[in-house]
């Protein structure tokens, strides 16, 4: 800001407009109601109780206050927790609640195949009450007198974005409340991380809208001059609220907040979490209001099968699959690194993928097959149905 922009009060702008116009942007990003940053508070607290008791009016405020959310919600500016950055995303979807659960919370969909432009890998620790309690929590939805809430710890694998190209292994302690409120069903999914994530990764982007990734297994970042440090996500938080607004509409809104880096320094600001969140977002949406989306029950089938093929046939599919990002590789100035190519070059990029990891990836490609993407491995044709609205 140059001093000639000051001295214009001589020709009649005030000291106090100038000033306005300077705090201008900052206050164009509005601070959460204390009521609301507080349930907040309480709910992630919660999350970190397993068996405690819920009360509604633990966060009768912030669902108050989402329901009245219009816009953008990304100039919100939640309070900083656990010493990271926040952001908040308001996004409205053309499905049913209890449809959009059998998907998002069953313990036989995992959900990095509804998140996959932010998710790797994902699944449910051993002892989750959605494993040994109630593996169909959406049957409590327009039911229950009380909120009825389900504990357990996950753990994600995330996808890199585009600022640091890191990807990292980190555990979720997990908490789902199912309620009602003004006469709406509404879910509240909290999340807060354990502890500190494995060393960083590097990773690339290689098409973000046919959700396809490489993953280096070389520890560092895909950024430049720091690519050498070994890196961090220190902790992350969230609190979603997803509130069904009628027959096929469900209104979601997420508060996030992480902190990543390295050597203790966090280096995450908003704009980054907003564009994770953003990407995140956009693929949900997309993924859940397709008509081409195989019915919960059918997806679940055949990710029990695709799971459980044999070591041989899982090889010839990821065989083809490492052949394909070596030629992705080839034409991608992202991947124009030594490193990198001695990774992908004949095929090699099959050896690094462990079990888990190949499944993670037949089962993306699957799901490609079936949204009408390009997958780079080869399914068998399946006739289109239209999905049943709920």
């Amino acid at each position: 800001m140059s001093w000639s922009f000051l001295s214009r009060r001589r020709s009649g702008l005030s000291f106090a407009a100038v000033l306005f116009a300077l705090l201008l942007p900052a206050l164009a990003q509005a601070a959460l109601p204390q009521p609301v940053e507080q349930d907040l508070g309480v709910l992630l607290d919660l999350s970190q109780k397993r068996n405690a008791p819920i009360n509604p009016k633990d966060y009768s405020a912030l669902v108050d206050y989402v329901m009245q959310l219009k816009g953008d919600a990304r100039e919100l500016v939640p309070a900083r927790r656990y010493d990271g950055n926040g952001t908040v995303l308001r996004v409205s979807m053309k499905t049913g609640l209890a449809r959009l659960m059998h998907y998002c919370y069953n313990p036989a969909i995992p959900n990095y195949l509804l998140f996959p432009s932010v998710l790797r890998l994902g699944g449910w620790h051993p002892g989750s009450d959605i494993l040994t309690k109630d593996t169909k929590p959406w049957t409590h939805l327009g039911k229950q007198d009380a909120p009825v809430a389900l504990w357990g710890q996950e753990y994600e694998v995330n996808a890199p974005d585009s600022f640091g190209g890191g990807y990292y292994r980190y555990d979720l302690n997990r908490l789902l409340i199912m309620t009602k409120h003004g006469g709406k069903n509404v879910l509240i999914s909290i999340s807060k991380q354990k502890d500190k994530s494995t060393v960083g990764k590097k990773a690339v982007i290689l098409d973000d809208g046919e959700w396809s990734y490489f993953y280096s297994g070389i520890n560092g970042l895909n950024k430049g001059l720091i690519g050498w440090a070994d890196t961090y996500m220190y902790d992350s938080a969230s609190v979603q609220v997803f509130v069904e607004d009628g027959p096929n509409q469900t209104t979601f809104t997420l508060f996030k907040w992480l902190r990543a880096g390295w050597t203790g320094l966090n280096v995450v600001q908003k704009d980054h979490i907003n564009e994770g969140s953003t990407r995140y977002a956009n693929a949900f949406k997309k993924i859940v209001e397709s008509d081409r989306l195989p019915s919960p029950e059918e997806l679940a089938a055949n990710v029990r099968e695709l799971s459980t093929m044999s070591d041989a046939e899982l090889d010839r599919k990821i065989s083809a699959y490492a052949i394909a990002i070596e030629n992705i590789a080839k034409t991608s100035p992202a991947m124009n690194k030594s490193e990198f190519q001695k990774v992908v070059e004949g095929g090699k990029y099959a050896k690094i993928l462990n079990r888990e990891e190949r499944i993670g990836v037949i089962l993306v490609e699957y799901l490609k097959s079936r949204l009408g993407k390009r997958p780079l491995v080869d399914f068998p044709a399946t006739p289109v149905t239209a999905r049943k609205a709920s």
